[in-house]
């Protein structure tokens, strides 16, 4: 398209560009490339990889999936202290560089406040958004004993010491670069609750997930601290601003966010519909990826 950056084509298989500023946003795409485009947000700490959990899906609705990588991610420019609002213009510019002018939106949990401040933002380009167990605001309301354990472990470190956090995170990104033997991966997913076990369980279902966690881990332990830190502060943009069709799907058995957290997130929304179904954290979009794009065709006019 004339006036726009070249593509680059990574080894890998993504995609990127370079925009103002000298950055550089990265991608990849599943599904049907000559499909209606969807903008694929993914989760923390995670990378665009996790797309593939729509490919399927996609496909038989004829729909593109562009999964971006945040930044600091994959192929994707850091950006020191920045927020949510950050990744709209990025994700403009690669719709701009495809030659796409309107699009869905599908954010996967910590992928999910960023689908909502691209509704916020680019609402004239957006068809519908679905969040689909997404993070929620973590406001001083906000009931953290609603979250994980680990998550409010780490919002307490973060308050009182985040130099530590930084350490801890420092750590984990070092030893979640080696994926570990199956039989182990099998004994660890006993601690999840029986939903996600049932979905993460499946040998070729963590083999498609994996690769998004340890994408996310090469990236190095800053990105994973800056995008983590974002979820702790409160949300640089007003959900009820929101003008266009949001679909909010949430997993009676997530452990991560409890389904009244998403609950009222959707009552801040101006007509925004909440699905509460039988799922956790990750079995919703391992399980339910068909239904949401349905839901997510059928909110758009």
């Amino acid at each position: 398209m004339q006036g726009q950056p070249p593509l680059t084509h990574h080894p890998d298989g993504s995609l990127s560009i370079t925009t103002a500023f000298n950055r550089r946003i990265a991608w990849r795409e599943y599904g049907d490339p000559h499909g209606s485009p969807v903008l694929f947000l993914h989760g923390w700490p995670g990378s665009s990889s996790q797309g593939i959990c729509l490919d399927q899906p996609a496909r038989e609705r004829h729909l593109r999936i562009i999964a971006l990588d945040r930044p600091g991610f994959g192929h994707s420019s850091r950006i020191p202290d920045r927020s949510f609002l950050d990744l709209p213009p990025l994700a403009a510019a690669v719709m701009d560089a495809l030659g796409v002018d309107r699009f869905f939106v599908f954010g996967v949990s910590g992928g999910g406040p960023y689908s909502l401040a691209t509704a916020a933002t680019l609402g004239h380009r957006i068809r519908a958004v679905l969040d689909c167990c997404g993070a929620p605001p973590l406001d001083d309301s906000t009931d953290r004993r609603a979250l994980l354990p680990a998550y409010r472990f780490m919002l307490a470190i973060n308050d009182a010491a985040p130099w530590l956090l930084r350490a801890i995170i420092t750590v984990v990104v070092t030893l979640g670069k080696v994926q570990l033997p199956w039989p182990i991966m099998k004994l660890i997913l006993k601690t999840v609750p029986p939903r996600d076990r049932e979905a993460l369980s499946n040998r070729a279902r963590f083999d498609e997930f994996f690769p998004s966690f340890h994408g996310a881990m090469l990236s190095g332990s800053k990105a994973v601290f800056d995008d983590g830190q974002l979820y702790a502060r409160p949300w640089p943009f007003d959900p009820a601003t929101i003008q266009v069709p949001v679909r909010i799907w949430h997993g009676r058995f997530d452990n991560n966010f409890h389904w009244s957290l998403a609950e009222k997130l959707a009552r801040r929304i101006p007509g925004a519909s909440f699905h509460l179904v039988d799922e956790g954290h990750y079995s919703l979009p391992a399980f339910q990826g068909a239904a949401m794009l349905d839901d997510l065709i059928a909110a758009a006019p």
